[in-house]
């Protein structure tokens, strides 16, 4: 049996929490929460500062009541106390999404960008759409550094040349170069759900031509060409290990999008960057979320 423990707590929590999943060897995925709002006579979604990371992992394989009792612990140590907690038992077979679904809204990123899940697609014009199915990836536009990673993407012209998406979770940054006219994007992400996941959102997109999907872990991984352009959504541990790599799979002059760092790391990253061979040429934040735009 599936158990997916919900945890809402404040943003700032966020990461750490996702850092806990991944030490108690658990799958977890996070989304922000929204509350509709009325503008000038239109509902818009607005950002509460809350998010909810699910943890998911199974009854019978892993030990639930160390798991339940370590996230108490770290609740307590990690001062969210009054977090709200609740659980779900899924039998086999059941779509443990469904519940689940309530958190993902069509949102606007940028100027003229709209993300939607496939099972809420509004009628109204936009310059770039994409449908995106969370499942277990990263990247559903409603995280801040996913929105920075695209407001960056919207202000190049990628149309004509080669560029990678490192990390690239849902596929959600691969497939607006793609619509922005890349002649080739490369997505590679190292999580084989994930991947699954990808391709699943590529045929929901209708892209193929110009899109390659790759499972491989980058530390073993080198790219098939230098591109005009990479963008990574990391964490910063990751980006401060590959800033050095992703330079020589640059083209002198190629730009490169960065974040997944808060503001703990962002010091330490704007420094790795100029050490590596980066420009630093606009950053960006939204909350406690850095996004960095660099060129060689």
């Amino acid at each position: 049996m599936l158990r997916r423990i919900d945890v809402r707590l404040p943003d700032a929590g966020e990461e750490p929490l996702l850092g806990l999943a991944e030490r108690l060897g658990v799958m977890a995925f996070s989304s922000p929460c929204l509350r509709e709002v009325t503008q000038g006579g239109e509902e818009e979604v607005a950002f509460t500062g809350e998010t909810v990371v699910s943890l998911l992992f199974s009854t019978v394989e892993q030990d639930s009541a160390a798991i339940h009792r370590r996230l108490r612990s770290w609740l307590r140590r990690e001062g969210f106390p009054q977090a709200a907690v609740s659980r779900l038992d899924y039998p086999d077979q059941t779509d443990w999404m469904e519940g689940f679904r309530q958190y993902f809204q069509p949102i606007r990123v940028g100027k003229g960008i709209l993300v939607c899940p496939p099972w809420s697609v509004p009628d109204e014009p936009a310059a770039v759409r994409l449908l995106i199915d969370p499942g277990m990836a990263f990247g559903t536009g409603t995280h801040e550094t996913t929105r920075l990673c695209l407001q960056f993407l919207e202000s190049l012209a990628p149309a004509g040349g080669r560029f990678l998406d490192l990390g690239a979770g849902s596929g959600i940054l691969a497939f607006y170069l793609a619509r922005r006219g890349a002649a080739t994007v490369v997505a590679v992400e190292k999580d084989g759900p994930a991947v699954e996941n990808l391709r699943k959102n590529a045929d929901l997109n209708g892209i193929s031509a110009g899109l390659e999907i790759l499972c491989a872990d980058l530390a073993a991984w080198s790219p098939p060409f230098t591109a005009d352009g990479l963008v990574a959504n990391l964490t910063s541990p990751l980006l401060l290990e590959f800033l050095p790599r992703f330079a020589t799979w640059t083209q002198p002059g190629g730009w490169g999008v960065f974040s997944g760092v808060n503001s703990t790391n962002a010091d330490r990253v704007r420094e790795a960057l100029g050490q590596a061979g980066w420009r630093l040429d606009q950053e960006h934040t939204e909350g406690e979320w850095h996004g960095f735009l660099a060129h060689r």
